[in-house]
C-alpha cells in the first residue's frame, strides 16, 4: 500500500475523511487503520509497534499478502516474538501456507527454541522441495547468514538425523556445525556425509577445513592439498588460505604471489599477500597489495579496510579515518564505522563521530543493531556510560527480542561499577536462551572476572565451550577461570590456544597474567608489548604492564 504522511493519518483519523486508504473511524480498528498506524510507527522507527499493528490488521483482515507484509516487516526490523505471533496466526488461517512456515521456523530459530523450529523446517522439507537433499541445500544457504548459528547448526541436525540416507542433509549439518564453530561435530557429519557420496569435492574441501579449524593441520592440509592440485585457482586460493591460517605463511606466498600474476583471482590473491604483510608489519609493502588490489576493481571495500587498518597501526589516525569511512559494505563495513567513530571521538570531534555514524545507519539499517550496541561499548569505554545506558535504553524500546543489547547493556553496567547489575542482566539472557553459548559465556566470564562463585563460572563456561569448541573467546573465558581458580598450568594452554586463533588484546592481557604467575616473567612482558603494538588504546594491556613492571608501557 502506499506509504500516508503521518499529517495526512492524523486528518483521516480525526476528521474522518473519505480517502481510499482510511475508510474508517479508528473505533473500528479496521485492517487499513491498522496498517496506517503501522505505517506511522515504522516511519517513527517504532517496529515493535509497527510489527503489532499489521498483525491486527492480518488478523482483521485475513489477507495473506497482508500477513507476508506484516512478517516481512517484522523480520527485516528483528522484532522475532512479533513475528512468531504473525506466522501463527497466519498458519491457523491457512495451515498449507509455506511462506507462513519458513517465518515461523525462522523466528523460532533466532528466539532459540530449537524443538520447534526443528517440527517446522520438517514441514517445509516434506512439502516445499523436490526431494529432501534440494531442501538442505537451500536450507544451508539460507540459514548461513543467521546470528543464531548454534541454534541453526543445531536444528539442522535434529532434522538431519531423519533423513540418514541423504548426503546434503550431513552436509548442511556440517557446514552449519563449522560456521558455529563447532569442527568435532562439522567433521563427524562431512565424514558420514562422504560415506554416502564419496566423490564429492565440496565435502572433502568441508572435511579439511573442519580439520583444520579442530587444530589438525597436518591432515587438513594433506587433504586440501590433494585438492588444490587437481582443480583452478579458486581451490589452489583456499589452500593458500589455509596455509597461513595454520601458521605457514612462507608456504602460502608463492601460491598467492602465482595467483596476483593471473586474472581470475588476482585481487584476492593480491589481499592474501597484504594480509601476510600486515601480519609482518611490513606495511609499505602491504600497502602497495591493498592500492594494486584497488586497481582491479574488486572487493575494493576489504582494500579500502586493510588500507585503514595499515594506517591505523602506524598512528595515522586521521588518515585511517578516511578509509575507514569509504568501507560502507560488506562483511567488514560495520567494524571499519565503529573504528572510525572511536578515533573521532578520540579527536574531540563527537558531532562528525555522530552524524557519520547516523549516515551509515542511514543507508544501511540492516546494520543498525550491531552497530548501536558496539556504539554504546565504545561511549563506555571513554567513561560515557550515561550516553551508553541512555542509548541502549532506546534501542532495546525498539528492538526488545534483540540479546546483543542486554550484552552491552551488561558490558556498560560492569564497566560503571555496577557489577550487581551487570550479573542480573547477564543471568536473564542466560534463563532466556539457556542453550545460547554465547549467553552461557557471557555470564561464566562475568562471574569469573569478579571472582563470583567461580564452581558456577567454569560449569557455564564449559557448557559453551561444548557448544562452540573452536570459539578463541570461550577459551580465553575457560583459561581465565581456570587462572582464577588457582589451576595456572592448565590455563595456560587454553590461553595459548585462544591466543593462537584470536590475537585479541583481551586474550593478550590474560595470557600475560597467566605466564607471569608461572615464573615466566620475560614471556609474559612479550606477549603484552607484542600485544600493545597491535592494540595501543587498549586499557588492560597499559595497566598490566603498569602493575607488574611498575613504570608505564
Amino acid at each position: 500500500m502506499p506509504r500516508i504522511h503521518p499529517f495526512r493519518l492524523a486528518a483521516c483519523l480525526c476528521l474522518g475523511a473519505a480517502t481510499a486508504a482510511c475508510t474508517s473511524l479508528p473505533g473500528s480498528r479496521s485492517p487499513g487503520v491498522h496498517m496506517l498506524m503501522g505505517e506511522v510507527a515504522a516511519e517513527r522507527g517504532e517496529f515493535e509497534r509497527a510489527a503489532h499493528e499489521y498483525r491486527l490488521a492480518a488478523a482483521a483482515s485475513g489477507d495473506a499478502k497482508i500477513a507476508e507484509r506484516a512478517a516481512r516487516l517484522a523480520f527485516d526490523n528483528g522484532q522475532e516474538r512479533e513475528l512468531e505471533r504473525i506466522a501463527h496466526e497466519w498458519l491457523v488461517r491457512d495451515p498449507k501456507s509455506e511462506v507462513a512456515l519458513r517465518f515461523s521456523a525462522v523466528a523460532l530459530l533466532q528466539l532459540d527454541r530449537r524443538a520447534e523450529a526443528a517440527a517446522q523446517f520438517a514441514r517445509l522439507v516434506e512439502s516445499a522441495y523436490p526431494t529432501p537433499g534440494d531442501a538442505f541445500i537451500a536450507l544451508n544457504e539460507s540459514l548461513g547468514d543467521l546470528r543464531n548459528d548454534t541454534a541453526a547448526a543445531g536444528t539442522i541436525g535434529l532434522l538431519a538425523a531423519r533423513y540418514p540416507a541423504v548426503p546434503q542433509a550431513e552436509y548442511a549439518h556440517a557446514s552449519l556445525a563449522l560456521s558455529a564453530g563447532d569442527s568435532p561435530t562439522a567433521l563427524a557429519a562431512i565424514r558420514r556425509a562422504l560415506a554416502l557420496k564419496p566423490v564429492w569435492r565440496e565435502a572433502r574441501w568441508l572435511e579439511a577445513r573442519a580439520l583444520i579449524a579442530g587444530g589438525d593441520c597436518a591432515q587438513g592440509l594433506a587433504g586440501a592439498g590433494a585438492l588444490a592440485a587437481e582443480s583452478s585457482d579458486g581451490d589452489r586460493l583456499l589452500y593458500a588460505w589455509l596455509l597461513a591460517a595454520c601458521d605457514r605463511q612462507a608456504e602460502a606466498r608463492p601460491f598467492f604471489e602465482d595467483l596476483a600474476r593471473g586474472t581470475n583471482a588476482r585481487a584476492e590473491a593480491l589481499e592474501g599477500l597484504a594480509s601476510l604483510d600486515l601480519d609482518a608489519r611490513r606495511w609499505d609493502e602491504a600497502t602497495n597489495h591493498y592500492t594494486e588490489m584497488l586497481a582491479t576493481g574488486r572487493n575494493t571495500d576489504r582494500a579500502f579496510y586493510g588500507l585503514a587498518v595499515v594506517a591505523d597501526r602506524k598512528g595515522e589516525a586521521t588518515k585511517a579515518i578516511r578509509l575507514y569511512a569509504r568501507v560502507a559494505a560488506g562483511p567488514r563495513a560495520i567494524a571499519a564505522q565503529l573504528r572510525a567513530y572511536r578515533l573521532l571521538l578520540g579527536q574531540g570531534l563527537g558531532e562528525i563521530a555522530a552524524r557519520q555514524l547516523d549516515e551509515f545507519i542511514a543507508t544501511a539499517p540492516e546494520n543498525r543493531v550491531a552497530t548501536t550496541a558496539g556504539r554504546a561499548q565504545i561511549l563506555a569505554e571513554l567513561g560515557r556510560s550515561a550516553d551508553a545506558l541512555a542509548l541502549l535504553g532506546r534501542a532495546t524500546a525498539a528492538y526488545p527480542d534483540r540479546e546483543e543489547f542486554r550484552y552491552a547493556r551488561a558490558e556498560v553496567l560492569e564497566r560503571s561499577g555496577d557489577v550487581g547489575r551487570a550479573v542480573a542482566e547477564l543471568r536473564q539472557v542466560a534463563r532466556a536462551r539457556p542453550d545460547d553459548a554465547t549467553a552461557q559465556n557471557a555470564l561464566g566470564f562475568t562471574l569469573a572476572e569478579h571472582w563470583l562463585d567461580l564452581p558456577e563460572a567454569e560449569a557455564r563456561i564449559r557448557a559453551a565451550l561444548a557448544a562452540r569448541p573452536d570459539s578463541p573467546a570461550i577459551r580465553d573465558s575457560l583459561g581465565w577461570v581456570l587462572y582464577r581458580r588457582g589451576r595456572s598450568a592448565e590455563a595456560l594452554e587454553w590461553l595459548k590456544r585462544a591466543y593462537a586463533n584470536d590475537p585479541d588484546p583481551e586474550i593478550a592481557t590474560h595470557l600475560g597474567e597467566t605466564q607471569w604467575s608461572l615464573g615466566d616473567r620475560a614471556g609474559a612482558e612479550k606477549t603484552w608489548r607484542e600485544a600493545l603494538e597491535r592494540s595501543p588504546e587498549d586499557a588492560h594491556l597499559k595497566d598490566a604492564l603498569k602493575h607488574h613492571l611498575g613504570t608505564p608501557p
